[in-house]
């Protein structure tokens, strides 16, 4: 089912500036540019056709919408059957299944960079549902934008077990991005978008160097990891695009029961902490490997001193692999400074 694309390269593209400010929507820019729809999968089984009725229910905007691409990243079950299936029986429209080999989110992501032509590229993960008008918001904000690199829009938890005290304290950990009613501009250096609903611009990604080189690249089939997601925004602004939120693409993110429990949410944010440090490395070009080494000692103290003395009933748990996925954190970076693996741009 796999096109033959026209491969892309970094050198297809030449440098930009900062354009646009945080200006109001206008309503008379000229619509321009097609949008491919990437979906990664891994292991999804028969609950991906949730997630593919909402593409296939999705206002195509007179036809800017070109494609829904669903990659599957080296699923052992039905996935593959499951996705095939739905486009036979959806032959109206335009949706293919490829595969990838590599393991990875990145792997597949670089294949859906790589092997599409379209002005832009969408992402949704395999556990979201697109409302109606998510692709008309997004290339409406585009359109308007002409620096906007890369655009989210509201995602909401959608809790198909019910919502624990737990899961409430992290819901926005487990997915829930909500920035509001109003078009906005994401200007904090250290700020960016959920990777799993957005829409990049196809010069921006080329521009940003991310297909020629990353320093994360974490999550992989099982492995609950992050963090390629937060590295292509921040790249992405780094090349002089800006991030932008859409508040009309709407989209809902289910959290199965599973997802709500202490054990689940540990392991989560352990994960997710172990990402900061590199993603504060990635953002603050201050940060030096003695301000690293200094980071990794307070962690260590932080950790110990939970360890030994945060005995709250609801968070024990979650606090102490929240502490110890720093530790983590600040002890790989450290080590990739120390070594030469990690070195700054240019």
């Amino acid at each position: 089912m796999t096109e033959q694309p026209r491969p892309i390269s970094s050198a297809d593209s030449p440098s930009a500036s900062i354009g646009a400010d945080a200006s109001a929507p206008s309503s008379g820019r000229e619509a321009r540019g097609t949008l491919a729809i990437g979906v990664c999968t891994y292991n999804r089984g028969e609950a991906i056709t949730r997630t593919l009725e909402t593409l296939a229910s999705m206002d195509r905007v007179g036809g800017r919408v070109s494609r829904f691409i669903i990659i599957d990243n080296r699923s052992s079950d039905g996935t593959a059957g499951a996705i095939d299936r739905f486009i036979a029986s959806h032959r109206d429209v335009p949706m293919v299944r490829w595969h990838e080999a590599t393991p990875g989110k990145s792997a597949a992501l670089t294949k859906l960079f790589r092997e599409t032509i379209e002005d832009f590229i969408g992402v949704i993960d395999d556990d979201v549902l697109a409302s109606p008008n998510w692709a008309q918001g997004m290339l409406a904000l585009m359109d308007d934008q002409a620096r906007c690199g890369g655009a989210g829009g509201p995602v909401e938890n959608i809790w198909e077990g019910g919502m624990t005290r737990i899961a409430q304290i992290y819901r926005r950990s487990l997915g829930d991005q909500l920035l509001g009613e109003a078009r906005a501009r994401l200007d904090a250096p250290s700020s960016f978008l959920m990777g799993a609903s957005m829409v990049m611009r196809r010069e921006a990604i080329l521009q940003s160097g991310w297909l020629d080189g990353r320093s994360m690249d974490c999550r992989r089939g099982d492995v609950l990891e992050g963090g390629e997601d937060a590295e292509l925004c921040l790249k992405i602004r780094r090349a002089g695009w800006e991030l932008w939120y859409e508040p009309t693409a709407r989209a809902g993110h289910l959290i199965p029961a599973w997802r709500t429990t202490h054990e689940y949410i540990a392991k989560l944010r352990r994960s997710i902490c172990r990402t900061e440090p590199m993603i504060r490395w990635l953002w603050d070009s201050s940060l030096s490997l003695g301000e690293a080494r200094a980071q990794r000692t307070r962690a260590r103290r932080r950790y110990l001193k939970t360890l030994l003395f945060d005995w709250r009933p609801t968070r024990r748990r979650v606090r102490v692999a929240e502490r110890l996925g720093r530790v983590e954190g600040w002890d790989s970076l450290v080590s990739k400074l120390e070594t030469g693996e990690l070195k700054r741009d240019g």
